[in-house]
């Protein structure tokens, strides 16, 4: 190969779009030691708050990319919903499922807007050598049978970039979808528009969500955490053909309406924005060499608060097995990244639009608890997320995320837990029962024996003291489990099949 010019970048992986879907899929690949380039179009992070919800399976991503900590100490668990009727408080509880921790899901879900934890992520991605390439949009996209040609135009002037692969994750407007003709199917939601904004205001405790329903629509004030902002989200009447421009103006008389709290003031705005509610996704996620992931492959209501969180869910399957097949895997590995990933984000579309029916319903029969009731479940915490049919996917009992469990460390007496032998970019091998972990396993698997037994010793081996994680796992006997990188289960085998289990490592997992 000829040496690239100086307007010519070479690398392994171009990731088009630096919000959370591509900020995660960044994280993963530099942490494994493939070299990325991340381009974004603007020149600076977007502030508007948007999505604000960290689900359960999205903070077990952020524990294994090391930002765990950050996000719970900058987000806040168990805000409360106070329902309103005008300037009468009706009720006030928390109402997002999934709000205790247990001993094999460890994280209820955190509020977090999503300019924070872009942040979160951006600052982690710097710390593992990674950089973001503001002011840069893509204009062409050509491919072969090696890789990925990109023509990006920067302020600099016109740059051209070799990558073996390309993931665009650049939103719902997809420059990446357009140039290669991937398309949407769904439809718009025309009778559900909302005005949106981060707004300002005085005389109203931040301790909980403020909610108002009515004839008029839902009214909705939320403390966003970390700042000194709201989210003010307010639904359209259905029978307004064409809504207002949104404004500070607007807003306030939105609010002297429906709310009526004469002691509380919106005082200014940082964000505005006329929401139109579309259920689109893509008919494809691949073409070649190039993927696309996030809200370039799918949108839909924000009901159950989903949108965001199944997007780092898709970078986060997609990374390892990018690096997996530029090391030498079979790249028929990443077929299985569609294969999987497709299915998550169409039942996310038909559940997010059920749910957000049920909420306008509510809301016009000016129900205000009944509004929020269902609105999240086991299902919008992305716990129940499986993959039974997937190539990777091997036996009874495989394809469902991996639990977490409190254990000790036979050696040291110290506590740990399942989910800190799996951090980090390997495979996991757990051999519970008396089968002892492998002394020398193979590159890019980590073994571990798991026992109930007090008196074990030995490296690489846990006292399960409670039974927390034969409980989790549902063991009766001894038995290996055999889990991915992205913690989903890839097999169950009875001890004596370790020969099997190596097998099946040493074909995907290069």
């Amino acid at each position: 190969m000829t040496a690239p010019t100086a307007t010519e970048t070479t690398t392994d992986v171009l990731i088009i779009g630096a919000g959370p879907t591509g900020l995660a899929l960044a994280c993963d690949l530099t942490r494994r030691g493939v070299n990325c380039h991340v381009l974004e179009r603007a020149p600076q992070p977007s502030t508007a708050s948007r999505a604000k919800t960290i689900q359960p399976r999205t903070l077990e991503v952020a524990d294994d990319l090391g930002v765990i900590e950050h996000v719970l100490t900058q987000g806040l668990t168990n805000i409360p919903t106070r329902h309103y009727d005008r300037d009468r408080v009706v009720s006030e509880a928390v109402e997002l499922a999934g709000g205790e921790s247990t001993p094999d899901a460890p994280y209820p879900p955190v509020w977090l807007s999503q300019p924070k934890f872009e942040q979160i992520l951006r600052d982690r991605l710097a710390a593992l050598g990674g950089t973001i390439h503001a002011g840069a949009e893509v204009t062409a996209l050509q491919q072969d049978t090696d890789g990925v040609t990109a023509t990006v135009e920067t302020a600099a002037g016109q740059h051209t970039i070799h990558a073996r692969y390309a993931v665009g994750a650049d939103g719902g407007r997809s420059t990446v979808r357009t140039l290669t003709g991937i398309e949407l199917h769904g439809t718009s939601l025309t009778d559900q528009r909302w005005h949106l904004g981060d707004v300002r205001i005085s005389g109203l405790s931040r301790h909980c969500q403020h909610l108002w329903t009515g004839k008029d629509g839902l009214l909705s004030l939320f403390p966003l955490p970390g700042t000194d902002l709201w989210q003010f989200q307010a639904a359209i009447p259905a029978d307004v053909v064409e809504p207002e421009t949104p404004s500070l103006e607007l807003f306030r008389r939105i609010f002297a309406d429906r709310a009526g709290l004469p002691d509380v003031q919106i005082e200014d705005v940082e964000w505005l924005s006329l929401y139109k509610i579309n259920v689109v996704l893509a008919d494809r996620y691949r073409i070649g060499r190039i993927f696309i992931a996030g809200d370039a492959a799918h949108i839909h209501s924000p009901a159950g608060g989903q949108g965001m969180n199944t997007g780092i869910q898709d970078g986060y399957n997609l990374g390892w097995k990018l690096a997996a097949v530029l090391t030498g895997a079979d790249p028929a590995l990443l077929d299985t990244y569609e294969a999987e990933r497709r299915p998550v984000a169409r039942d996310v579309l038909d559940d997010s639009t059920a749910r957000l029916g049920q909420v306008m319903r509510a809301t016009g029969q000016n129900n205000g608890p009944s509004a929020q009731q269902g609105l999240t479940d086991e299902h919008t915490t992305g716990l129940n997320i499986t993959y039974p049919d997937s190539p990777l996917t091997h036996g009874p009992g495989a394809g469902g995320r991996a639990p977490d469990a409190p254990c000790h460390d036979a050696t040291t007496g110290r506590p740990t837990r399942l989910f800190d032998l799996m951090r980090g970019p390997h495979w996991t091998l757990l051999s519970f029962g008396t089968t002892a972990a492998l002394p020398t396993p193979p590159h890019g698997l980590r073994a571990f024996q798991v026992t109930i037994d007090p008196t074990a010793t030995g490296p690489d081996t846990v006292i399960d003291t409670d039974g927390h994680a034969r409980r989790a796992y549902q063991i009766t006997d001894d038995e290996l489990v055999l889990i991915r990188p992205d913690g989903y289960i890839a097999a169950r085998r009875p001890a004596q099949d370790l020969d099997a289990i190596l097998a099946l490592h040493a074909t995907h997992g290069l």
